[in-house]
């Protein structure tokens, strides 16, 4: 059963992106045509069984061939260069003179008896009209329906005719010689998924039919983009990194572990000490924009692949850091159009423990396990279970620190000075409480981390001596989220690595976060690992 028309013009905009002329939804068929489209499957198995070449999947290159004689145009294209062409009144028969072949998939059908078909088809979201007639195909209107009523929505087909508009004033290619088929849909596509479980775990189905769930998607793709393009504006050299390495990871996280020729491999958790060995070798400014892999929990925004950007600079400091994230997330906003939403410019700064202190009314003098708990008693405050000092400082940030983006809704804010225990691998200061601080800060909107910088530990005397504590602090407190040692990044840092500036931002994120998403699997082309296993 064919539905009726769904076609409303609408543009939505995404930042400074926008689909043009995008299409509604596949247009709604009824049940009984799931014994139709068993049918259809059977006829077009047997024709490929029986045939070497079937004629429901033919070579584009021998389509073409048949369709000579007419300039090939992606359907943007045609709808771009007739854009201003307001009437074809002055051309004979009200059309091009010129003939056109476009591709795309078909989104709707309406039939007007036997002799005239109206089909909409799409290509790279954008969509165009075809009308099909008889009589400029010179056929009679029994021949002509019994060769164009096979087609079903969703159908790939290739179609040559001339440019025209309706009486409506709608854009349309009137074609001159049958449809042809280039590949036919075997399955019956609801108009839209609603369910989220549906969604997740038929990705394929939900971007076909659900076509603004594409959007979050462009959007990561768009954040990419202006991330790499402010980087190589400012000379960076992008790098690619080893995603399977020994035991040095460059993150207090648990990995992936799998052996290789019997030795124990890990997906990376993060490149970081691969990036500053190459700035040891020599390469002072380098990022990398690639996956991650953690074996973690997954929740709304965590997921055990996800997609970063670190990048590294030799003579850089925590203020020059601050300012270059400060330029980079204006530019990011700016070229995704939302900077109506997220103020640019000079973001607030919050230093750890003088805001815990101002937001307690209660001075942190002891940093160790057991001052952090009494700390906590102290303040009423629920010892999280298994503490360490790490766990109970992340604890306090959480509820003192981050809370303070409620005070500033969409504006990046810098929470920076973590005490070094919390930051293994940054350069520490003592500071005028006698506190040991790391050069740090991280950027929080809207209580979720965006970014993490810091000023490098480059003696490796005392880098030996976190990644020492690291391990002391797993022993004693069984945490497997400690940072693993690498040994042979302590070796390379005896060749001298420059005063440097590390900067990491998680991608899927700022995606989220620009795309209005809610969930991390919304801006993950195949959702969360969960669903990854089940698409």
């Amino acid at each position: 059963m064919l539905s009726h028309r769904l076609i409303p013009r609408v543009i939505p905009r995404v930042g400074n992106f926008i689909r043009p002329f995008l299409v509604s939804h596949y247009s709604t068929t009824s049940d009984a045509d799931n014994l139709t489209y068993e049918n259809r499957k059977g006829i077009i198995t047997n024709d490929g069984k029986n045939h070497v070449d079937s004629k429901y999947y033919p070579s584009l290159s021998v389509v073409r061939q048949r369709l000579a004689g007419s300039e090939k145009l992606r359907v943007k294209e045609f709808c771009k260069n007739f854009k201003d062409v307001v009437k074809f009144s002055d051309i004979d028969n009200n059309r091009s003179c010129e003939i056109y072949l476009l591709e795309g998939r078909i989104t709707s059908i309406r039939k007007s008896g036997k002799a005239m078909y109206f089909i909409d088809i799409v290509q790279d979201d954008c969509s165009v009209q075809i009308m099909a007639t008889n009589k400029l195909m010179g056929m009679d209107p029994t021949a002509f329906n019994d060769c164009h009523s096979f087609f079903k929505i969703g159908d790939y087909i290739a179609v040559r005719g001339y440019a025209s508009r309706t009486k409506t004033g709608e854009l349309t290619l009137k074609l001159n010689k049958q449809i042809e088929m280039l590949t036919p849909v075997l399955s019956k596509m609801p108009n839209r998924l609603e369910d989220r479980g549906l969604i997740n775990n038929n990705r394929v189905l939900n971007y076909l039919v659900n076509r603004d769930s594409k959007d979050a998607i462009i959007v990561k793709s768009k954040v990419i983009q202006a991330i790499r393009n402010f980087l190589l504006d400012r000379d960076f050299l992008e790098v690619q990194t080893p995603i399977l390495s020994g035991q040095g990871t460059g993150a207090n996280a648990t990995p992936f572990v799998t052996k290789f020729k019997g030795e124990p491999v890990h997906l990376r958790v993060a490149p970081e000490l691969w990036l500053k060995k190459l700035v040891i070798g020599g390469f002072d400014k380098v990022f990398e924009i690639g996956s991650n892999f953690r074996n973690e929990g997954i929740d709304m925004t965590h997921n055990p692949e996800f997609a970063t950007c670190e990048f590294y600079q030799a003579y850089t400091s925590l203020d020059e850091l601050m300012k270059m994230t400060e330029d980079m997330f204006g530019y990011v906003f700016d070229k995704l159009g939302v900077t109506d939403k997220f103020p640019t410019g000079n973001f607030p700064k919050h230093e750890f423990l003088p805001t815990i202190e101002q937001k307690t009314g209660v001075s942190i003098t002891d940093l160790t396990l057991d001052g952090l708990v009494n700390y906590h008693k102290r303040l009423d405050l629920a010892v999280p279970p298994n503490p360490n000092p790490v766990k109970l400082l992340n604890n306090l940030s959480e509820i003192y620190l981050e809370s303070i983006c409620s005070e500033h809704p969409n504006t990046p804010v810098f929470i920076y000075n973590q005490p070094e225990i919390m930051s293994p691998l940054a350069k520490s200061i003592t500071d005028a409480a006698g506190n040991r601080i790391s050069s740090r800060f991280e950027l929080f909107i809207n209580a979720r981390e965006m970014a993490n910088a810091y000023e490098e530990e480059n003696d490796p005397c005392k880098q030996l001596e976190k990644f020492k504590l690291q391990q002391k602090m797993k022993a004693d407190y069984n945490d497997q989220e400690m940072l693993i040692p690498d040994h042979n990044y302590v070796r390379a840092m005896e060749y001298g690595l420059p005063p440097t500036g590390g900067w990491g931002c998680g991608i899927d994120r700022l995606a989220m976060l620009i795309a209005g998403a809610n969930r991390i699997e919304d801006v993950l082309t195949f959702g969360t690992l969960s669903s990854v296993l089940k698409n």
